[in-house]
């Protein structure tokens, strides 16, 4: 396993060499310095004295300087972030990656993600409060996400109540869904009966950025469902077989147009608001694309719901379009968007 310094970027290493192959603080240069402070002066020769306005601004341009690149190299580095914590972005020890929450030296809570739990993609956790349901039967817990580069907050579980079912050997133990729409640092704040439990923070991984494959929806046995089903020929999707998939006319940056979304899933989980949003490759800015009221079971192509959207992404290149239904991300896709 690399160590902390070698994971680190190569211009991080290089900014702890002199820039200078040879030293340039010599000692001749040392002892003149000693002798002009010792007769109390240091020769000005012939040389102009800059005026004091043109002196503040290039000191002030070269500070700016310095803080932009001081402020970049922050969050680039976890190191720098130990030595330098920036107001508003937080203490690096505040958002340093864990997995158990520890009060007073004694363990207190405990998350489990699932399976790859990368950004963009459900995954599943299980969050182990290790008091007694005992102690917690009757009150109720409440989870949110804030990303830490973004500031962007989520609910990653809605207030429930702690009921006896949740109880596990002398601990209680609480699922959620866990997904989330970006890669990068996020912190878990669990809350029981409105008050503080204590705090979680995942480093979660970016998703694969290859574009979705396509598959093909089996057909449907009903024959009322294979009688609508021959209204949107062909039955050829982008997505995730047997999770979701939409037929796709593909996408020009900036030129709307109509997609035919496909879902499968319980009932519970197909019914509410949907919600399509999307971030571009490389990006962090979340974009709404389009919303609507009243999502249902509706058998189509095989699917357990569907739903015609119109849709429209702004720029060329790969991106990341997430689907959530009811406040829930419910799963994405990757396409690749044309220029005009």
């Amino acid at each position: 396993m690399k160590t902390e310094q070698e994971l680190q970027p190569d211009w991080i290493q290089e900014l702890a060499s002199s820039p200078f192959n040879e030293p340039m603080f010599t000692e001749e240069m040392r002892s003149s310095v000693l002798n002009n402070a010792a007769n109390g002066s240091v020769r000005m020769g012939r040389k102009k004295r800059r005026s004091p306005t043109r002196l503040r601004i290039m000191t002030a341009s070269v500070f700016m300087l310095l803080l932009i690149v001081a402020a970049w190299g922050w969050r680039e580095s976890p190191v720098i972030q130990q030595l330098i914590p920036i107001k508003g972005w937080g203490n690096a020890a505040d958002w340093a990656p864990r997995s158990v929450y520890t009060e007073d030296g004694v363990d207190k809570l405990q998350a489990f993600p699932g399976g790859d739990n990368v950004a963009g993609s459900p995954a599943g956790a299980w969050w182990n409060l290790l008091t007694p349901i005992q102690d917690l039967e009757g009150k109720t817990i409440r989870i949110s996400a804030v990303h830490r580069d973004t500031g962007i907050t989520l609910e990653e579980l809605a207030e429930t109540k702690i009921t006896s079912d949740m109880a596990y050997n002398d601990f209680t133990r609480v699922s959620s869904r866990f997904a989330l729409p970006l890669s990068g640092l996020w912190r878990f704040d669990v809350m029981v009966d409105q008050e503080k439990y204590g705090d979680i923070v995942v480093d979660v991984p970016d998703s694969s950025w290859e574009p979705s494959p396509s598959f093909v929806s089996a057909a449907s046995e009903d024959p009322v469902e294979a009688m609508l089903s021959s209204k949107y020929p062909p039955t050829e999707m982008t997505g995730i077989e047997g999770r979701l998939g939409f037929i796709d006319p593909g996408f020009i940056a900036g030129q709307p147009n109509k997609y035919m979304w496909h879902f499968w899933g319980r009932d519970e989980e197909l019914t509410g608001d949907l919600h399509i949003t999307a971030v571009k490759r490389n990006t962090s800015e979340i974009i709404d694309v389009f919303k609507v009221a009243g999502l249902r079971p509706s058998p189509l192509n095989g699917a357990d719901a569907a739903i015609p959207t119109s849709m429209s992404l702004p720029s060329p290149g790969l991106w990341r379009i997430m689907v959530s239904i009811n406040g829930q991300l419910f799963d994405s896709v990757i396409v690749e968007v044309d220029k005009p």
